[in-house]
């Protein structure tokens, strides 16, 4: 596929993401989401990733990954093997998320003069410590925000960091061709944020243990530390019928496809991929306003953005305002969801920035 704007065609580059966190979470969506759309324009794409599931989705997508052992911080063993992939791989650019992902590859691309992008998920991902400045010295990487709020955060807790190796590029999502009609019956929630306290499932959970049983049936997607607690808390909703817990999925979209309504009750955020996901999908979003929520939040749907404060009451009444809708009503809002995404955060447009960012500043 070819990009959209002339000045970011050139010859291919090859990339290398790599990604040591254990977990499912936003940046490996983001990784999976460019490594796809980049490899599909030409470029050379090698992704490195410490979870069976990430490296396995990848590769089921036409995308090289490979599975990798970090081991301890500065492992000198994995430095050097990250070296030779490199090597190998004659990689120009190195993708990075957190400090083990800089403190081993990162390191590695160092050494060879290869430079480094390291991604910054949330504003308090990067707190000033003396061994993080000192590996920022080291590595000097260029710093890739999904959002303003997140940038400013990293001003804000990193004064050293130079503003011009900060760049913000939101995160985007390739938009469905059309929504899914309503169809009759309990209305169609989803979830699929980590099921972690702070991602805030329990407001949501206690706004539906208000309303009568079938008005709505609720999908939790995903796995936590929170998991069990809320599961066993919220039981009498399950044998009902009215929750559904799904666990861990690498095949989001099939549940966003069978959805109407997203919810993102969660207390923090940089620019949650979930969020942008569901609407790519055509879904109503009712979210907090946290993080970069709202640069992206269309004015057309202002009623369904709650406040940063936000409690089960508020959810609630949002919730309500949407069962007392009828399919057309709640049609014409999913509409409003998807022409947000293609018009305000499309995917094509946004890896095109990254690649122009990539071509004219970082490889010039």
């Amino acid at each position: 596929m070819c990009s959209l704007f002339p000045e970011t065609k050139g010859a291919p580059v090859n990339i290398a993401f790599v990604n040591s966190t254990r977990k499912w979470g936003g940046v490996k969506t983001w990784t999976v989401d460019y490594a796809v759309e980049l490899s599909a324009r030409g470029h050379g794409v090698h992704v490195y990733g410490r979870q069976p599931e990430f490296v396995d989705k990848l590769n089921g997508l036409g995308v090289h990954a490979e599975t990798v052992n970090f081991g301890f911080d500065y492992n000198p063993l994995t430095i050097g093997r990250f070296v030779g992939a490199f090597r190998r791989g004659l990689i120009d650019l190195v993708v990075c998320n957190i400090t083990k992902d800089m403190n081993t590859a990162g390191v590695a691309a160092r050494m060879l003069g290869i430079p480094v992008i390291q991604r910054v998920g949330l504003p308090g991902d990067m707190l000033d410590h003396p061994r993080l400045a000192f590996l920022l010295k080291v590595v000097r990487p260029w710093m890739l925000c999904p959002s303003r709020d997140v940038a400013e955060g990293v001003f804000r807790n990193l004064p050293h960091v130079p503003r011009d190796r900060v760049k913000v590029i939101q995160n985007a999502k390739r938009p469905v061709d059309s929504v899914r009609p309503v169809v009759p019956g309990p209305l169609r929630l989803v979830s699929t944020s980590q099921v972690n306290e702070d991602k805030g499932h329990r407001f949501v959970l206690d706004a539906l243990e208000t309303f009568p049983p079938g008005t709505f049936r609720y999908n939790v997607v995903g796995t936590g530390r929170a998991f069990e607690e809320l599961r066993e808390r919220y039981r009498p909703l399950e044998e009902r019928g009215d929750l559904v817990w799904h666990g861990f999925s690498t095949d989001v979209p099939a549940h966003l496809g069978s959805a109407d309504v997203f919810l993102l009750p969660s207390l923090s955020e940089g620019m949650p991929n979930a969020l942008l996901e569901a609407m790519a999908a055509g879904l109503v979003p009712v979210s907090r306003d946290v993080g970069g929520v709202r640069e992206i939040w269309p004015d057309s749907l202002a009623d369904y953005l709650m406040p940063k404060d936000a409690g089960s009451r508020e959810f609630r009444d949002a919730l309500a305002r949407l069962a007392a809708m009828d399919a057309a009503q709640l049609d014409d809002l999913k509409a409003r969801s998807l022409d947000a995404c293609r018009t305000g955060f499309n995917l094509l447009e946004r890896v095109d920035d990254f690649e122009h960012w990539v071509r004219s500043v970082i490889l010039a």
